[in-house]
């Protein structure tokens, strides 16, 4: 990837700011369990999950076209091209679950001029698709027989829209799995926090309890990771892998026995690091950037063209400028360099959850200084940058007014979710009737005629 000797030393400065961390963090604000949350593309700011100061996890997914912008001159070869304007679709209901439902998931997303589909192929490591590498999912609302991921890729295909496959990567466990039979082999049982201690890839927090996310800095994690993404690249058709849930829970997490060891072995450090230490949260930044790595290794060893993304996390206040990431709680809490994966070409695009309340001035206020951050990052970089917008946490036009914002300054734009586009009754999913949002999202051309 060809880049500008200047763009290059901006974008360098920038991993080496984050690299060198802070030694001093806010202690953590009051989190959500995760069990509550569906995923990252569905949380409030990754969402921005955990805080006070941002927006809440939602609870359980409950006419004519403006033209486009014109295309840049790498539209038609860029492998992220197809991202312009994308929509989240979710295995937490029935959208993705039976023959007529895809269909209308199609005929909705044609309607609204969508280019893509981001699909969830796996709630939490059960696939709805034929997999060697994942159990089938227990799902008793999937319809026996459907391979979701490759009739929703022949369906979308035929009406233009290109499918990236959604894969949630930390998350072990849900509450939908309180009440369905454990898979054989499922990772969250033979490998989760019930599972002998041996046996866990789980995370632990600096008091010893365990979580229910996966640890980044076990290396069986990296090569789960690398085993589904090259399946998916290999036996589908789909157009692009989009990962989820690349990071750590919180700050106070990545004290796996492993990782714990591996820090010490690696760095030289003795002890149990502070959650805060300014060489551990490096090395559990590196270890994000692994998980990626091995990610995009699986996908150009594939024998054929496809795009990497994943979504990524902007919680609280923005940076600002380019050099300003470090600060942020991304960074700090997540530990998760995104900008530096964009530096370095590890994915083909970032979907950053800018999941921000219009109407709520502090909120209002970090959606426009995270927009300000990702036009800086798109202008400096040949990684393409699309903003997920939260529908479910605003009205239509404030919907609108914000897929405006981000698209005017970056790559294109992506809309969580296609099961709530707006906070508007109207808005949810009806096999009934035509939801009118999306003839809006056409007519406006993703707000961009408003």
């Amino acid at each position: 990837m060809v880049r500008s000797r200047r763009l290059a030393l901006l974008l360098s400065a920038l991993v080496l700011l984050v690299a060198c961390g802070t030694d001093e963090a806010p202690a953590p604000e009051p989190a959500p369990d995760p069990a509550d949350d569906v995923s990252d593309a569905e949380e409030d700011s990754d969402g921005a999950e955990g805080a006070e100061d941002a927006a809440p996890t939602p609870d359980e997914p409950a006419e004519d076209a403006a033209p486009a912008d014109p295309p840049t001159d790498d539209a038609d070869t860029h492998p992220a091209a197809g991202l312009e304007r994308a929509v989240w679709v979710h295995l937490f209901d029935a959208s993705l679950k039976d023959r007529d439902s895809l269909e209308r998931v199609v005929e909705e997303l044609e309607r609204a001029d969508a280019t893509a589909v981001i699909a969830q192929v796996a709630r939490r490591h059960d696939a709805y698709y034929r997999s060697e590498v994942l159990p089938a999912t227990a799902d008793p609302d999937l319809d026996a027989g459907v391979d979701v991921l490759a009739e929703l890729t022949e369906l979308a295909h035929e009406a233009g829209i290109e499918v990236h496959a959604w894969f949630s990567i930390a998350p072990t466990w849900h509450a939908v799995y309180d009440d369905l039979p454990a898979p054989a082999g499922w990772l969250p049982e033979a490998h989760g926090r019930s599972a002998p201690e041996e046996d866990r890839w789980v995370s632990r927090d600096v008091d010893g309890a365990w979580s229910e996310y996966l640890d980044p800095g076990v290396p069986e994690v990296h090569d789960h990771v690398a085993a589904v993404v090259a399946e998916l690249a290999d036996s589908t058709e789909v157009d692009g892998i989009h990962l989820d849930y690349v990071r750590y829970a919180s700050e106070r997490e990545g004290y796996h026995p492993t990782a714990l060891e591996r820090f010490r072995s690696e760095t030289g450090a003795s002890g149990t690091p502070a959650p805060d230490d300014a060489a551990w949260s490096r090395w559990r930044r590196e270890q994000t950037r692994e998980l990626v790595a091995a990610a995009r290794a699986a996908t150009d060893a594939a024998e054929r063209d496809l795009a990497l993304s994943a979504a990524v996390i902007a919680w609280g206040a923005g940076p600002g400028e380019l050099g300003g990431f470090a600060a942020t709680r991304t960074a700090r809490e997540a530990l998760q360099d995104w900008p530096g994966w964009v530096e370095e070409g590890l994915v083909d695009a970032v979907l950053p959850m800018v999941y921000f309340r219009d109407h709520e001035p502090d909120q209002a206020a970090w959606f426009e200084d995270w927009v300000a951050f990702q036009r800086q990052l798109t202008e400096a970089s040949e990684t393409r940058v699309v903003p997920g917008i939260a529908g479910w946490l605003n009205a239509p036009d404030a919907v609108l007014d914000q897929l405006d914002t981000a698209a005017e300054a970056t790559d294109g734009v992506a809309l969580y979710s296609y099961q709530q586009p707006a906070d508007d009754p109207d808005a949810a999913v009806d096999a009934d009737r035509v939801r009118p949002f999306w003839e809006e999202l056409a007519h406006t051309g993703w707000g961009r005629s408003r």
